[in-house]
């Protein structure tokens, strides 16, 4: 089923019905096409995409399988990509265009509408450099029997989830035109255990396009909504990856100042002190843990690059202190896994990041047993993590 259903369209109420005669239309053979598939939810994927004609058949051809349909929204594609995604998605490729306006939330709630109209009662989201991995997982299943409105799945690292399965109609708007934010707490959501995405790598050119694209659309945007500290976080973020490391302090100290919520608010005291560190301020960097740790007491992270700061400071005692601390809310032999979090972690922080500063720093002290013990232990945690991948 090859059907372009046309372009955005203007607030005319002609247009409206026209519309609504076409995606009836579309419902209908929609119905018909997907005749053979098993009763219970119909999925659509939602692919946004430009000019990814090298990239685009890999991300279809991880959801073309076990989705109805593959609906590939163009923002501007003037290359092949549209010819490789019906190539891939044959019979359940659906087009519609999109006038980009340099906002992704814009994009991104027009895909869940239109995927809404074909009739789906469930759509994913995958971007063209992202693939996603069911590790034996069957979200068909999951979706038919979820009681939530979202469902996450971790990236294949496990260092952060997105939200990437939405029932339909969404309840929710996305919002923000670039790190789009989509608040799946008032519709419930739950990350799935053992599916993931991929995310293709950048080279450093495109990196570095997407960090000052942000930049400018970001520093407006903080300007037009000084209240809302998501924005101010993901500007110190592009600010932070072009190397501007002053101006991304102050971002996340605007972030933090602001308490969003708990876990945003210690996460943006985390990173300012990644970058404190990096400009060899490490009492500053201390201070911004410990401020990170009154936001949220059970981000271990902040504890653990407390601890790196008070190492390169030479206070050895301090720095043990502030590794210990790590450890009980860490993921190795503490209680990390009941810590309820959405995103935002440093594994190797969780598991033998702590061990790493105290076999230096009890050593340093004279506790040769003491470091002998955290040498063990950062050797089994490491074990741990790596074997996660």
């Amino acid at each position: 089923m090859t059907v372009d259903i046309g372009s955005d369209v203007s607030g005319d109420p002609h247009c409206r019905r026209s519309r609504r005669a076409e995606s009836a239309c579309l419902a209908r053979l929609y119905r018909a096409d997907c005749a053979g598939y098993p009763v219970g939810v119909k999925i659509v994927s939602t692919t946004l995409t430009g000019n990814n004609a090298d990239i685009i058949a890999d991300a279809l051809r991880s959801v073309v399988e076990w989705v109805d349909v593959c609906l590939v929204i163009d923002t501007g594609v003037g290359d092949e990509t549209l010819q490789v995604a019906e190539s891939v998605a044959g019979s359940k490729y659906v087009l519609r265009r999109f006038q980009w306006t340099q906002d992704f939330a814009a994009a991104r709630n027009f895909a869940l509408d239109t995927a809404h109209e074909l009739g789906g009662d469930w759509a994913i989201t995958i971007d063209t450099d992202e693939r996603i991995q069911l590790n034996g997982e069957d979200l068909r299943e999951l979706m038919a029997q979820a009681s939530e409105g979202v469902l996450m799945l971790y990236d294949e690292g496990r260092s952060y989830a997105k939200e990437r399965c939405f029932r339909l109609p969404a309840q929710v708007r996305f919002e923000g035109p670039t790190h789009e934010s989509f608040a799946g707490y008032r519709v419930g959501c739950r990350t799935l255990e053992r599916a993931t995405f991929r995310e293709l790598g950048k080279s450093p050119a495109t990196l570095r396009r997407k960090f000052e694209r942000d930049i400018e659309i970001l520093t407006q945007y903080t300007r037009a909504h000084p209240e809302d500290p998501r924005w101010f976080y993901y500007l110190a973020d592009s600010l932070k990856n072009l190397g501007k490391l002053p101006e991304a302090i102050l971002a996340y100290d605007a972030c933090a100042a602001l308490r969003g919520w708990n876990e945003e608010s210690a996460w943006a005291c985390y990173r300012a002190a990644e970058c404190l560190c990096e400009l060899r301020r490490f009492r500053e960097a201390m201070d911004r843990c410990a401020l990170g740790l009154a936001r949220h007491a059970g981000i271990a992270e902040l504890a653990w690059l407390a601890s790196f700061a008070a190492y390169q400071l030479g206070d050895h005692a301090q720095a043990v202190y502030w590794a210990r601390l790590a450890i009980p809310h860490g993921l190795f032999a503490g209680d990390g896994a009941s810590v309820p979090r959405i995103g935002f972690r440093n594994l190797a922080a969780l598991y033998e990041g702590p061990y790493d500063i105290l076999r230096f720093a009890a050593r340093q002290l004279g506790d040769t047993a003491g470091a002998d013990a955290a040498e063990q232990a950062y050797q089994r945690a490491s074990a741990v993590r790596n074997a996660l991948r």
